[in-house]
């Protein structure tokens, strides 16, 4: 039986009643990749003989990080030539991004969100070709289970309201023949009917859910309410029952799909689902920036979870967030990088950083989101929603040996206060190159930074050399429809903005009266 002492100057973990622990001088006992005991080190270590003792008093020791909502792709949006935009504008000149290999992109990102803290994920997969998706998903998933990381897969769907937020045929009917034929031909490729697409989740499910790794947890995936039908939301929900499976979805993201609510159902995409009784516990959704007040209820008394995405948010023009009027009113709320972190990389910690400082609203005694809250974040709450929940996000016995060793000595150097929080610390000025050990399942799978299993050199110049060769035909030519689309697009959504009723509730760079 495998065990491990891993000691820490500090533990700091989010704990099972809401509160955070600072520990002093404390360690982890783990066996078999559980974790047995938590406690002080000196006592630890006189009552057991672990096969492997790891950190020591110039670490800390926090829970492996989950990213609570992620597309997979190592090598970003902005590499791959899609300048950061309008949503909108921005799905359709992603349609020119060139194919590339499931595998290695999958595994490259795996090893970097190690590398960063990030134990978890909730992988939401694109919808790609019809023809290949089976072959697609088993290569994702191959990534992630050979980098050791543990996964919340899912598939998103989309059955509507594919080029812009009206019928597709309607909104094709306006183009140039030839262009419409394009746009046809592209949308073809990945066509699936309803009864296709869970044939589908039912084997993934079948395959991978029982993964005798314990890694692996298949979620379903419908991709956004202007995106869905009524009847494959509905189904999505009986289908969720029947499995015990949770949902994973977009929400909200930005103004325009608030104003398709508006203008669709007279009233907003989350009091539509609550009509449809699709809001419940198992229901995860990423972003949801444009919240009400009566938003924020509903999804806080299903017991939901919002997926906060700042980095995202903020790259693709949809604003800030509600979050602390999520926090204030019970909602759970995680925290994901959506592939498209601040630094264009996918380190969580620069994620938990940058959410720390932007929900901070002006003025003395305004609300401010705290420190205890942000690591809940990105541990606990984000643990909740992926399948996994009460095995992982809390260092507590029972809970699975997922959890990071921080090395001090750059955060301490040349001074630091010793009254001051250690949280504030690691969250202030911990960075990816501070991570001295990422343990997962009890098997430290990075040691002073680099993989034990993986070369990332290998992979990354493997990556390159694919991606150096030179742009397909097939890719050139949807540029150049995109291209050709992106006015018609730009019209199409022209005066919607003033149709979204305001900014997001409680955004704390924005006055405005709330729409409730």
């Amino acid at each position: 039986m495998a065990s491990s002492l891993i000691r820490g100057k500090y533990l700091l973990s989010p704990t099972s009643d809401g509160q955070t622990a600072a520990l002093h001088d404390s360690a982890v006992y783990q066996e078999d990749g559980v974790i047995r005991e938590v406690g002080g080190w000196e006592e630890l270590r006189s009552r057991y003989q672990p096969d492997e003792e790891l950190g020591g008093a110039d670490y800390a020791v926090i829970p492996g990080l989950v990213n609570s909502h992620h597309h997979g792709r190592g090598v970003t949006t902005l590499q791959m030539g899609t300048c950061d935009g309008c949503l909108e504008l921005w799905i359709l000149d992603g349609w020119g991004r060139r194919p590339y290999d499931h595998y290695l992109m999958t595994l490259y990102t795996a090893l970097s969100m190690l590398e960063s803290g990030t134990t978890t994920v909730m992988y939401n997969h694109p919808q790609t070709a019809t023809a290949t998706l089976r072959e697609d998903v088993d290569a994702v998933l191959r990534g992630f289970m050979d980098a050791g990381m543990r996964v919340a897969f899912s598939s998103y769907f989309r059955n509507q309201n594919r080029v812009v937020y009206g019928a597709d045929q309607d909104f094709l009917a306006g183009l140039p023949a030839d262009l419409a034929e394009g746009v046809n031909s592209h949308l073809a490729a990945t066509d699936m009917t309803d009864d296709e697409y869970f044939a589908f989740f039912a084997e993934i499910y079948d395959r991978y859910n029982s993964d005798t790794s314990g890694k692996i947890r298949v979620l379903l995936s419908p991709s956004n309410v202007q995106w869905n039908t009524d009847e494959f939301l509905q189904r999505t929900r009986e289908t969720a029952l029947q499995y015990d499976t949770p949902v994973h979805m977009h929400l909200v993201e930005s103004n325009y799909q608030k104003a398709f609510g508006l203008r669709t159902w007279g009233k907003t995409p989350v009091e539509h689902l609550q009509d449809l009784e699709f809001l419940g516990p198992g229901l995860s959704c990423a972003h949801a920036v444009w919240l009400t007040e009566r938003d924020i209820d509903l999804l806080a008394g299903a017991g939901a979870t919002v997926c906060h995405n700042a980095s995202s948010n903020l790259r693709l023009k949809n604003g800030i967030a509600p979050v602390n009027p999520m926090l204030a009113r019970g909602l759970n709320v995680a925290m994901g990088t959506d592939s498209t972190a601040i630094n264009d990389d996918d380190d969580l910690l620069q994620e938990m950083r940058l959410v720390s400082k932007l929900h901070r609203q002006p003025g003395i005694g305004a609300p401010a989101i705290t420190s205890e809250q942000v690591l809940a974040m990105a541990t606990a709450n984000a643990a909740v929603p992926t399948g996994f929940a009460g095995e992982i996000g809390i260092l507590e016995p029972g809970r699975r040996a997922d959890m990071l060793l921080v090395r001090l000595s750059e955060l301490e150097s040349p001074y630091l206060d010793a009254d001051l929080p250690p949280l504030e610390a690691v969250l202030g000025r911990a960075r990816a190159q501070d991570i001295a050990s990422v343990i997962v399942d009890g098997e430290a799978l990075t040691r002073d930074g680099v993989h034990q299993r993986v070369n990332k050199d290998e992979i990354r110049n493997e990556l390159r050399e694919q991606l150096a060769r030179p742009v397909e035909s097939r890719t050139l030519e949807t540029r150049r429809m995109a291209a050709r689309l992106r006015p018609f697009a730009e019209e199409f959504y022209r005066s919607w903005a003033d149709d979204s009723g305001g900014p997001p509730t409680g955004s704390p760079h924005y006055v405005y009266n709330s729409r409730t």
